[in-house]
């Protein structure tokens, strides 16, 4: 039968690898001559208070398409022990023709049966895997990022029928979110030239509002712009990587250039720099002159000067 002496020393053992999670509170000193029933009390309640913290948040971060949110991704993607699941919307709509083979992609598949599961399924689905690999990455010590894509939502015909990708994680998750935006103007021009730009924004002004509904779908999330993040890397880095809760490394730009994301289809390179404005399109100058509120109240909105021939960069 364990004796007092040996089970005073299991209690100091345990009370010796709960330290690492103590969050500066204060543990008895292991060997001290605290009396053993006092050291099983203390550690009964560090154990109480440990479950009582919110476990580790699902990360998300929002952007529309075209605003330099790849780039950003990967930055933050090459922060410690953080994956990043990139552009993941369960509900989207553009995704491959049937016949295109995805062995892995189980909600892709069933959405291609003649009797398609109902949304409450998906979503049911989606919080399975997702809780799997949460769980699973908690366990490591890592970190989950997911980077949604608003595209799939705000910019196909009847946003408001579907869930938003955001409020669908927090039905399961503690989260940290973040949105980045561009001067919209650069970002349409861009989507422009991929001709991305079809139905409910085949236009600035429709562009512009849609762009106004994401951002009220998403109220008290921090906004940062991508012209600060080019400007100032580490500093906006650092700060996003504050808002999210992760760890951050000072010397993230070296690990920068391993990092592969979907969705990197703008303008490459392997150093982080401003870009010139692309040319203007004769339709969009069109616009621009007979008067484009929506995008002149986005611009004002996200603390950017409408006028073309302003740079969108804070130091000009």
């Amino acid at each position: 039968m364990t004796d007092t002496s040996e089970l005073q020393g299991l209690v100091n053992d345990a009370l010796a690898l709960l330290t690492p999670y103590s969050r500066g509170s204060t543990l008895p000193t292991p060997g001290g001559t605290v009396p053993l029933e006092s050291l099983l009390e203390q550690c009964r309640e560090h154990v109480a208070k440990l479950g009582e913290q919110k476990p580790p948040p699902v990360r998300m971060i929002h952007h529309f398409a075209c605003t330099g949110g790849t780039l950003i991704s990967r930055a933050l993607a090459s922060q410690p022990n953080t994956m990043v699941l990139s552009e993941v919307d369960p509900f989207s709509q553009w995704f491959r023709p049937p016949g295109q083979f995805a062995p892995t992609d189980l909600i892709f598949l069933s959405r291609l049966d003649r009797s398609p599961p109902e949304d409450k399924t998906i979503a049911s689905m989606f919080h399975a895997a997702l809780r799997v690999l949460y769980d699973a990455l908690t366990a490591q010590g890592r970190h989950l990022l997911i980077r949604g894509h608003p595209h799939s939502h705000f910019c196909a015909p009847a946003p408001e029928s579907r869930p938003l990708f955001g409020a669908l994680v927090q039905q399961e998750f503690n989260t940290r979110q973040i949105i980045t935006v561009r001067h919209p103007l650069d970002s349409y021009l861009s989507l422009c030239l991929m001709n991305s730009a079809t139905g409910p924004v085949s236009t600035l002004e429709g562009y512009a509002s849609r762009y106004m509904m994401f951002l009220d779908s998403y109220p008290g999330v921090d906004v940062f712009q991508y012209e600060s993040f080019v400007e100032t890397p580490d500093e906006t880095c650092q700060e996003m990587a504050d808002c999210l809760e992760l760890e951050f490394n000072p010397r993230w730009q070296d690990v920068l250039p391993t990092i592969r994301l979907s969705g990197d289809s703008g303008r490459r390179g392997r150093k982080i720099s401003k870009r010139p404005r692309r040319g203007m399109l004769d339709t969009i100058q069109a616009e621009l002159e007979q008067g484009c509120d929506a995008y002149v109240d986005l611009c004002m909105r996200l603390g950017y000067n409408p006028d073309p021939a302003v740079s969108a960069y804070p130091s000009g």
